[in-house]
């Protein structure tokens, strides 16, 4: 099994085009943990193929978009043999107007029999200006497979926050237990140091908009 992590925050004036590929052979099992801030524009879809028999592959991503910036994030994945499985969980975060969307291809060749894919993507906005979404394609060209879509976009609740409110938390601590509620899926598969600096970074982004 192979693991890439990464945790980025770019400086707001930055272009983020980068391609990350992996060629997963018969057996082999491969991670991508991604955390994305910063940037002007961040475009990244880490790919896998699954070239051999009972190859696995599992993408977990976080993408926060602020004001001025957007995210676009997703993966990639080919199943090109029988037995392989897919597991896609991407979360995304936006504040101030910032864009984040979700978008990724499933792709499950003719042969590829008894494969199976999860993708599921959600959305958070902290204000009404900001826009996310999600984008998911899905080619399917196998009768003899297990395929699963789920997809949520929604605005951070009004009544969350007053009922944190109401407890004597401030609308700066109240946002960050509600974000990292919502994260936790993501930060709790990060190595310990990844997972204190993205919620630092998160913590940062949520004090600036509110203050």
């Amino acid at each position: 099994k192979s693991t890439y992590s990464s945790i980025e925050n770019w400086s707001k004036n930055t272009y983020n085009l980068n391609t990350k590929r992996a060629i997963i052979h018969e057996n082999g099992n491969m991670e991508w943990i991604n955390g994305n801030l910063g940037s002007k524009m961040t475009m990244l879809y880490p790919c896998s193929v699954l070239l051999g028999k009972n190859a696995k592959t599992n993408y977990i991503g976080i993408a926060f978009a602020s004001e001025n910036q957007n995210q676009d994030t997703g993966c990639k994945v080919y199943h090109l043999a029988p037995n392989t499985s897919s597991n896609v969980l991407s979360k995304s975060i936006s504040q101030k107007g910032g864009t984040s969307t979700y978008r990724g291809l499933v792709q499950i060749n003719k042969g590829a029999t008894n494969s199976k894919s999860s993708v599921r993507c959600d959305g958070l906005m902290l204000d009404n200006n900001s826009i996310t979404g999600t984008s998911p394609a899905m080619i399917v060209k196998e009768s003899k497979v297990n395929v699963a879509h789920e997809a949520t976009v929604g605005k951070i609740g009004e009544e969350q926050l007053f009922y944190l409110m109401s407890r004597g938390i401030s609308e700066e601590d109240a946002t960050k237990i509600i974000v990292s509620g919502f994260i936790e899926p993501v930060v709790k598969e990060l190595p310990l140091e990844y997972a204190m600096e993205l919620n630092k970074l998160i913590e940062i982004e949520i004090k600036n908009s509110i203050c």
